[in-house]
């Protein structure tokens, strides 16, 4: 995104708008519904790239084996010779302009579209959501769930109704529905949001004073607010976890309050899996350390039933199964 990889440069909107024209028919009749442009706010002047959001689901109806054979395939028909693939992301000049084309879980696509349209505006919403422990992105609204030890955290998803997902932030749907004209009236939306903070934009941390390097419409919002003079502030609560049962309210489907039972579930077998085997345990009993203890670990598990895909089911019932001393045995015999 952005335009850069290919070095094309910008265009302005009519480009923009022809080169979607052209390219429209073709994507109509390949891709059919399997197929979205994010939006962006009317006046926008200028573009750096078209950005094209492809559900995975395309493949299995139309008999794709994978991804690469989709590529392929619309390279030849518009003949393309200018092409960069990099996993799910395959970046093209057509027309000598950039064009993206973005692989998208089927269940993800219609939230992947909502998050990247208007810019950084998921951005902008995103910063709001944190302050709940909640995570928004291209998988829609999830709510954080960290473990005790501080070492393991995973997001738990509770919505993908970017009309609810807005709502809840207390902002009128219906603006983001009918799109902005400017991005002056994105920004005067945003801040319009009880939970808004002006602070995160000034008092930043390294990652937030990256993101505003990097994405010119951060960037812009923060020189707004400043011109603007913009000091709205919330004062959320210092322990996220009060604002647990207003989400789960908020998101009755999704179940919250089992979601975190289910991962409360999971810690406490980690746990009792961590008091039987873990680096230091092994260290001690084989003199093992860094790269090879690291590899001994990633054998041992695999033997003992360990998945690629990350899946420990069968390892993990054998250490819960015996004892710590018979799992000693085990390793030593193993070395």
């Amino acid at each position: 995104m952005g335009g850069l990889l290919m070095n094309l440069g910008r265009v302005d909107k009519e480009k923009y708008l022809q080169i979607i024209a052209d390219i429209t028919p073709y994507l109509d009749q390949k891709l059919g519904k399997y197929y979205k442009i994010p939006r962006y706010y009317a006046s926008k002047p200028t573009f750096g790239d078209v950005d094209i959001l492809v559900s995975q689901e395309i493949l299995a109806q139309n008999n794709y084996n994978n991804w690469q054979d989709l590529t392929k395939s619309i390279t030849n028909d518009l003949k393309i010779s200018k092409f960069k693939s990099s996993g799910h992301i395959f970046s093209t000049a057509y027309l000598d302009f950039q064009v993206d084309f973005f692989c998208v879980k089927s269940t993800f696509f219609e939230s992947t579209y909502n998050f990247l349209c208007f810019n950084d505006l998921g951005n902008l919403l995103g910063k709001m959501f944190h302050r709940f422990n909640l995570k928004f992105g291209e998988t829609g609204l999830s709510y954080v769930y960290r473990r005790a030890d501080g070492h393991y955290k995973t997001d738990l998803s509770i919505c993908l109704d970017i009309k609810k997902i807005i709502e809840f932030l207390k902002l009128d749907f219906s603006y983001w529905e009918n799109g902005f004209q400017t991005l002056e009236q994105m920004f005067e939306w945003v801040v319009t949001s009880p939970y808004f903070s002006y602070k995160p934009y000034f008092d930043t941390s390294k990652t937030t004073e990256k993101r505003i390097e990097q994405r010119t419409t951060v960037s812009k919002f923060t020189d707004w607010l400043e011109e603007n003079n913009v000091q709205k502030h919330y004062f959320s609560k210092e322990n996220r976890e009060e604002y647990l049962p207003m989400i789960a309210d908020s998101f009755k489907d999704a179940n919250l309050y089992q979601l975190i039972e289910d991962e409360k579930i999971k810690e406490e077998k980690a746990i009792k899996i961590a008091e039987k085997f873990n680096g230091k345990i092994i260290m001690a009993l084989t003199n093992l350390e860094g790269k090879e203890l690291g590899d001994f670990i990633t054998r041992f598990k695999t033997h003992f039933g360990a998945k690629k895909d990350n899946n420990n089911g069968d390892f993990e019932d054998f250490i819960l199964q015996n004892s710590a001393e018979d799992i000693k045995q085990e390793i030593l015999k193993f070395t």
